[in-house]
């Protein structure tokens, strides 16, 4: 005799305070727990910046890149690095190798062994940048109305008060030219005064020596004593005495006009809605903030600046808390409307009784499973969200299971604490083994590795929590609650009935007819298979009314040039009924905004525009439109407008890098992809990533003119630098940032005749002309040179036409590019978006062999037998058919989100099969004959897999109408998935098991 009250798992209150407590916790979760928009990554991307204005491309890569480059190459944890070289100024970008996690220890190395290279590099500078990928998701700008200077002052101000915020991690300037204090100084005035630009320069970094003076001691107190030589205010540098040659001291103020100006080297401009301002841009932590929260203290600090700085205005443009409230509020609904589609559809297909305790089960495993996430340290965002969606089919499972097995056993007479203990028995077993089936299925995206393995790795560990809190529920509040609520036996409705007959007239029609059902089906898979394949982009796009373009003029254009062209293209952007507002970048790529977006620092001939549209326009098609345009209106620049993506950053569809020894080499091959790239009809937009040669003016010295003269190359340097940007003397530090103090002429010479007209100042006295000390000549040398992993690098990149797909342009062009990599003895790979995708399903494949091996032991230890075990996943390919048929239905190219549908696929379907086998040798245990066992099996659990099939169906499908174009790829791919295996697997199973089962009684051991 049973006695349900000796059993702990079925105690009410105690299973009822377990699950009250563990709801609490989930619903303070999610209310409380870190939340963000998008998923954090790995710190596997960083920089290198080696600075020398004085250093040719050639100088800078033999004196710094290339020592850089060595130290690197002995880092075993870094998969590549690119280095990209100007004329003074070099870039290093380091990728590691997806499997590093622990990256700060890496980091710290390479800042450690970088070190020591730089104190052998002389006056190269040298920084390293290990946060690169930080999103710098709020930008602010700053307008004093009182000129572009006093504007970074104010931008100053605001941005150390926002850095006082305890939740924002840093603060940078956008646009705004650094600051300099000029001390104007014509050649008419050395003239006149007989001073030299050196001699003032050296007067002035000797008054800012800030010499120590050491400190005074005695018994009572110590105090330090200010340095006699520093300039710390605008005055000081005014009345800085300057020696002359009478012997006559005279303040600087009267031979020379002082003030402040803006550094004309600065490259990088911000501008917005065509006006030229300076803006902020915070970043802040991921992973241990209220995203949401701190964009409110963060309006809340910008209101009190409003106020208390009356005559500026402070405004917000890009604003990521506003869209991490998008995303959460857009998803949640999808939630609640499956949750609410689901518990109708129970209504409708189960008894009021079991459909309500189903229902209940639903918020107590989702709650259940938000308290254990969020104990743990996880974060709420989209894929938190969308992995509880994704669950909602696979949680309820069980429970419809559990429920459907009591109210068998009431029906037949049972008590409701027996029935729900005998169900218990049953099931414990079964119901562990699908569990354990279906985290299998989520094995590979979990142990996977990688920033796209980063960006999904919230799905499968909230899939396994929902499963696991789903199997504890289903055999304990589901069975309490048959046993709380009272059972009513009624008559059968029509839809009961039905049910009731369908499973068996399927299972006879396909055991009576067994080949023509194994032909049907084998149609069915082939016309699914035959549908075509939609094309387009593996990663989708993302709903923001936010898009870019992206503009690259020839490489060596001037910063003046490239913001010309945003500016035109702005103001007509902004004249479109469309658009509301613009944002101009010029100089760089701007603030890394959004998290994927490709940062191109530093980069004179680079600018970007972002855009915003109207709530009601479709970003899409502004985006085709404008491309279209800009393919007329600019022929001779690269102009293309962009979505906002997701996946990682792509700077073109196909890219083609060429590494070669030497520069020849590496040209003669780029040179002939890009023919055959430019004669294709499926490629478009095709273009290099390099310069063949621009002219620049080359200086060669005459070094016996200038020992003649007592010239030293330095002085004639000194000379030169102050005719053009200025010659730095010194480093003001009484200004909010550090400051130069240079010394140039009140209007730079832009040619080379004035320059070699330059007068230097002799020893003696005399004035000579540089030119007779210099000999030009004009030269073609690329204006920017590419390295990757030591070798000398040039890309050609394309775009793909319309119809056509990256993996079949590429594919083809693999055999000329192995002609072209012998012929010129050369490396070639291919980039871009085909690569990305292709190392995305790589680090899910990786995975793969585990959650296999995990799955056969399950189902080993359920059946003990290899046929049966083989049949279950053998049943994995029928849902991973429908879900390609089904995106091509609805015109979905089939992607990356579309393979995450599939794998989850798998989990439900092998449940399924092990319903049913379960079910077929329970009854040949009861005495049954292998047919009647069978039809029986299918008769029984046909309502239980059809409510799981239907309930994840209406729990994908407000998917299918999401804003955010990621999920309808995963919804679609898990609705006909689901579809097909369910229809193919009533008709297939039955013919399957009735071959593998042996026909005698009572013995459920296979052939």
């Amino acid at each position: 005799m049973l006695t349900p009250n000796s059993h702990w798992y079925f105690q009410p209150r105690l299973i009822l305070g377990i699950i009250t407590i563990l709801a609490l916790t989930g619903l303070f979760s999610w209310h409380y727990a870190n939340e963000q928009e998008d998923p954090s990554f790995a710190y596997r991307n960083g920089m290198i910046l080696l600075s020398n204005p004085g250093m040719s491309i050639e100088q800078l890569t033999d004196q710094g890149v290339r020592p850089i480059e060595r130290v690197l190459s002995e880092i075993d944890e870094i998969r590549t690095f690119s280095a990209r070289i100007k004329q003074g100024y070099a870039n290093i970008d380091i990728e590691l190798k997806d499997s590093i996690y622990e990256t700060d220890v890496i980091w710290q190395r390479v800042k450690d062994r970088t070190r020591q290279a730089a104190s052998r590099m002389g006056e190269i500078n040298l920084s390293v940048h290990d946060r690169v990928q930080d999103t710098q998701g709020i930008v602010l700008s700053v307008n004093s109305g009182q000129g572009l200077l006093e504007d970074r002052r104010m931008a100053l101000v605001v941005r150390d008060e926002l850095l006082k915020l305890a939740d924002v991690r840093t603060a940078s300037l956008i646009g705004a030219p650094q600051e300099q204090l000029s001390v104007a100084y014509s050649s008419q005035s050395m003239r006149e005064t007989g001073v030299s630009p050196i001699d003032i320069a050296n007067t002035l970094q000797q008054r800012n020596a800030q010499t120590s003076l050491g400190t005074l001691q005695n018994p009572s107190f110590t105090t330090g004593v200010n340095s006699l030589t520093r300039l710390d205010t605008l005055q000081s540098v005014k009345n800085t005495q300057i020696s002359m040659p009478n012997g006559q001291s005279v303040p600087l103020s009267s031979i020379a006009d002082i003030a402040y100006r803006a550094d004309p080297q600065s490259n990088e401009q911000f501008w917005y809605n065509g006006q030229r301002t300076v803006g902020i841009a915070l970043t802040l932590p991921p992973d241990s903030i209220r995203v949401t929260e701190t964009g409110r203290l963060i309006r809340n600090k910008i209101n009190e600046l409003n106020q208390r700085y009356a005559q500026a205005s402070i405004t917000i443009h890009l604003f990521q808390p506003d869209w991490t409230q998008k995303r959460r509020s857009s998803l949640l609904t999808s939630l609640l409307y499956s949750c609410l589609g689901v518990a109708l559809v129970l209504m409708c297909l189960m008894t009021f009784r079991s459909a309500l305790i189903v229902s209940l089960s639903i918020p107590a495993i989702a709650l259940s499973a938000i308290g254990l996430f969020g104990m743990f340290g996880g974060v709420i965002h989209q894929m938190t969200i969308a992995g509880l969606v994704l669950s909602l089919g696979l949680m309820v499972d069980n429970s419809i299971v559990m429920a459907e097995r009591i109210v068998h056993h009431l029906e037949r007479g049972m008590t409701r604490s027996h029935a729900a203990i005998t169900a218990i028995k049953e099931l414990y077993k079964p119901l562990a083994t699908a569990t354990l089936t279906t985290i299998a299925a989520f094995v590979p995206m979990l142990l996977s590795t990688g920033g796209v393995a980063d960006f999904i790795a919230t799905i499968p560990i909230l899939v396994i929590i929902c499963i696991l809190f789903s199997y504890v529920i289903s055999l304990s509040f589901v069975p309490i609650l048959s046993k709380l609520l009272a059972y009513q036996d009624k008559p059968a409705n029509r839809i009961t009935r039905i049910f009731n007959t369908t499973g068996g007239h399927i299972a006879h029609g396909a055991l009576n007819y067994p080949k023509a059902t194994l032909m049907v089906s084998v149609c069915v898979i082939t016309l699914l298979l035959s549908l075509p394949a939609s094309k387009g982009e593996f990663f989708p796009k993302t709903n923001r009314d936010q898009a870019y373009v992206d503009i690259q003029l020839p490489l060596g254009s001037s910063v003046s040039e490239t913001t010309n062209v945003a500016n035109a293209i702005a103001d007509e952007l902004k004249s479109s009924d469309s658009i509301t507002n613009t944002y101009s970048f010029t100089g760089n790529s701007g603030p890394r905004f959004y998290y994927n977006l490709v940062q191109q620092p530093n980069e004179s001939h680079i600018a970007r525009i972002v855009f915003e549209t109207k709530a009601e326009v479709a970003v899409a098609d502004v985006v085709n439109r404008l491309n279209n345009e800009f393919k007329v209106q600019f022929p001779n620049f690269i102009v293309t407008a962009h979505e906002l993506g997701q996946g990682p950053p792509i700077e073109s569809p196909i890219e083609v890098r060429v590494l070669a020894n030497t520069n020849q080499n590496a040209l003669g091959a780029a040179e002939a992809l890009f023919a055959l790239l430019n004669e294709r009809v499926d490629t478009k937009s095709v273009r290099r990533a390099y310069v063949l040669g621009k002219p620049a003016l080359n200086l060669a010295t005459n070094k016996q003119q200038l020992q003649v003269s007592n010239i030293t190359e330095q002085q004639l340097s000194q000379y030169l630098a102050w005719q053009t940007t200025g010659l730095t003397a010194t480093t003001l530090n009484y200004t909010l940032d550090p400051i130069d103090l240079v010394v140039a002429v009140p209007q730079p010479v832009n040619n080379s005749t004035e320059l070699l007209s330059t007068q230097i100042l002799t020893d003696t006295r005399q004035f000579i002309p540089a030119s007779l000390f210099l000999e030009q000549s004009v030269v073609g040398i690329p204006p920017v040179a590419v390295r990757q992993d030591g070798f000398h690098t040039l890309t050609v990149l394309s775009d793909v036409a319309e119809g056509y797909s990256e993996e079949e342009i590429i594919e083809q062009l693999q055999s000329k590019a192995k002609v072209l990599t012998d012929e010129f003895d050369v490396t070639i790979e291919f980039g871009g978006e085909a690569a990305e995708s292709e190392q995305a399903n790589s680090a899910l494949l990786v995975a793969m062999p585990a959650g296999i091996v995990l799955l056969f032991v399950a189902l080993v230890l359920q059946f003990n037998s290899y046929r049966l075990s083989l049949v279950v996943m053998c049943s994995i390919p029928l849902g991973a058919i429908g879900a390609p048929a089904m995106l091509s239905l609805v015109n979905i190219p089939f992607g990356f989100m579309s393979i995450l549908g599939v794998l989850a696929l798998a989990g439900i379907v092998v449940n399924t099969a092990i319903i049913l086998i379960e079910s077929t040798l329970q009854g040949i245990k009861n005495g049954l004959q292998k047919k009647q066992a069978i039809a029986a099996a299918v008769n029984e659990r046909f309502r239980p897999i059809l409510l799981t099939t239907i309930t994840t169906i209406i729990g994908m499908l407000p998917l299918t109408s999401s804003q955010s174009p990621l999920w309808p790829p995963l919804a679609w791919a898990v609705i006909g998935g689901l579809i097909t295996s369910t229809a193919l697997m009533m008709f297939i199973m039955p013919v399957a098991l009735s071959l593998l089962l042996k026909p005698v009684k009572n013995d459920i051991q296979t052939q």
